[in-house]
Order: structure tokens, then sequence, then C-alpha cells
């Protein structure tokens, strides 16, 4: 059962230091254990990078983030996915997507239905990729 609905829902988690994560979207509903937003735009502000997220639905539960909807991962570094539904998970800075994905990067397009991205460690686990890689010339 809700507790509050809210329109233009905004959310700031702060830790002793900074600024960790903004939550954006629409509306969001708040029950005992969770929100529910829609046009969730979720920003992951770790002092090593900076992630932004954004779909037409999100889930936030303790330290999931689960994402549906024109899925839109986006990394300061350039990194960028697509795909229908992903989760992350805060404690280990994974995003995960089961349904398929299209990831960029620079002119390099990659293609998979599994995919494992950790924030920290900057490292990508895939299954059944296809991938178009450009590579730079040496000058």
């Amino acid at each position: 059962m809700p507790l509050f609905e809210i329109k233009d829902f905004t959310m700031y988690e702060l830790d002793r230091s900074s600024l960790q994560t903004i939550m954006l979207g629409n509306e969001a509903v708040r029950y005992s254990n969770r929100y529910t937003i829609k046009n969730m735009d979720y920003t992951d502000n770790e002092k090593k990078y900076i992630a932004n997220m954004k779909a037409d639905d999100g889930i936030y539960k303790d330290d999931l983030v689960t994402l549906s909807g024109n899925v839109e991962y986006i990394r300061d570094d350039g990194l960028t996915f697509k795909t229908k539904k992903a989760v992350y998970n805060k404690k280990t800075s994974d995003v995960t997507s089961d349904v398929g994905y299209v990831a960029y990067l620079n002119d390099s397009i990659v293609q998979g239905s599994y995919i494992r991205y950790n924030n920290e460690k900057n490292k990508i686990f895939s299954k059944n990729v296809r991938a178009k890689i450009q590579l730079q010339e040496s000058k």
C-alpha cells in the first residue's frame, strides 16, 4: 500500500563528505520498503566516476535500482549502452542486463545478449558478442 505519491520527484543521498546519488522522476510512489519512479534519472556520483542511468520506469529498493523501458546508461568516460531492462547494485557497483544491449564507446559498437559492467573496476562481462571496433591510428 502506498505511503504517499510525489510529483516532480528529487532525492539526494549524502554521506559525511559528499553527494553520493541523485534520483529524479516525473512521479514517484513511496511504499514502506521502496520507491517506484516514472521517467527515472539516476546519477551515481562516486569519487572515481560519474554514471547516469535513465529509464521509463524504475524501482529503488534497498541497494538495488531496477530500470525498465528505454534504459540508457552513460558514464563520464564515454561508455554508453542501451537496453530494455537493467539492474544496478549499489553495493557491488555492477549494472546488469540480460535482455540484450547495444554499447558505444567512441566509434566502436558492441552488441550482446547479456552485459555486466562493474563501475568501480571498469570491467565488462558479456555474452554472444558482436563488435565493430574502431582502432586508433598511431601518429
